[in-house]
């Protein structure tokens, strides 16, 4: 089977209805696989939906992500996986700035918003002359302006594979998730908004430049904050791809997102529901002295190295080479 039938096979598995199909974001990191990778990290034989949704849901939604968050997570490491398979050159720094912008930009609801004041006080603002639509920010990226949109319309596709959809004179189409994935994906990509585009900021050793990155959207307005969570999402990407991350000791009275990476995988790993409130109290020092005991480790209640290559192992499935 060639690319284009792989890609046509998977996007006709979804397209009819993209967001039921994505309730489950296993269906993300299945196609997610093994992406290609800059030459700095290390080829590993699986990825784990686990940690990467465990990893993200402690790091940016304070344990609590909800459906559309790991719904619209889910869409983005999908379209790009598409276009991976498609032949493009895509690294994981490209989809952790994609959704760093996307958790800025929505407020951290992850949902496909209409500006607020939909362009009040801005040129853009006002009734384009001749389709009398006002072209405010919309979706994932915001996208603003006549050009803007009308560029967008001619490339992205509809649900059926056709190129175009009318998103000049129905403007609000881009608030539809399935277009403003593709809005935000290949805007980024080849450089839609501002004429920067991600691989501009990925230098040759693999490393990726996230505060100037934001130039791509928007100046470097919040570049240092979205740089922040650029750089938590690349390493949760990480981390699901089997790479080692650097892994604080634990221990009681610790607080933080990595007690609350902890909470999270001892309520997968052991069916508990402590509250991931990323404070090591009694009930969480408890639970990770059971844990400890049922795999044979040191049962101290505190989680060190030995310990978080437990969880990684048996709750994540990471499996890296000897």
């Amino acid at each position: 089977m060639n690319t284009t039938n792989m890609i046509n096979d998977h996007i006709n598995t979804i397209r009819s209805d993209l967001e039921a199909a994505l309730e489950h974001t296993e269906n993300a990191l299945t196609l997610l696989g093994k992406p290609t990778t800059p030459p700095t990290l290390t080829p590993v034989r699986n990825v784990s939906l686990a940690a990467y949704k465990i990893r993200l849901n402690a790091m940016l939604f304070n344990g609590e992500m909800n459906r559309t968050q790991r719904n619209c997570i889910a869409m983005f490491t999908i379209a790009l996986k598409l276009l991976e398979m498609s032949g493009r050159e895509i690294y994981p720094q490209f989809l952790a700035c994609m959704l760093a912008n996307v958790y800025h930009e929505t407020a951290f609801t992850m949902k496909s918003i209409a500006e607020y004041g939909k362009g009040a006080g801005h040129e853009y603002g006002e009734p384009h002359e001749v389709t009398g639509q006002t072209y405010y920010g919309r979706s994932y990226p915001q996208l603003t302006w006549y050009d803007n949109y009308l560029k967008a319309s001619k490339l992205i596709y509809t649900p059926n594979l056709r190129q175009g959809v009318d998103i000049v004179n129905h403007p609000d189409k881009v608030l539809a998730p399935f277009y403003g994935v593709q809005v935000m994906v290949f805007g980024m990509l080849e450089g839609w908004f501002t004429g920067k585009k991600l691989s501009d900021y990925l230098s040759a050793d693999g490393t990726f430049d996230y505060y100037n990155s934001r130039r791509i959207i928007n100046g470097t307005d919040r570049a240092s904050t979205i740089a922040g969570y650029g750089q938590d999402i690349e390493t949760a990407i990480r981390l699901a791809m089997g790479e080692e991350i650097e892994r604080p000791l634990l221990s009681l009275g610790s607080k933080g997102d990595d007690v609350r990476e902890l909470q999270l995988a001892l309520n997968k790993g052991l069916d508990l529901n402590i509250n991931p409130d990323g404070i090591l109290g009694n009930n969480t020092q408890q639970a990770l002295i059971e844990y400890q005991q049922n795999n044979h480790l040191t049962a101290d209640g505190v989680c060190g190295a030995a310990t978080w290559r437990s969880i990684e192992r048996t709750i994540y499935g990471l499996e890296r080479p000897e």
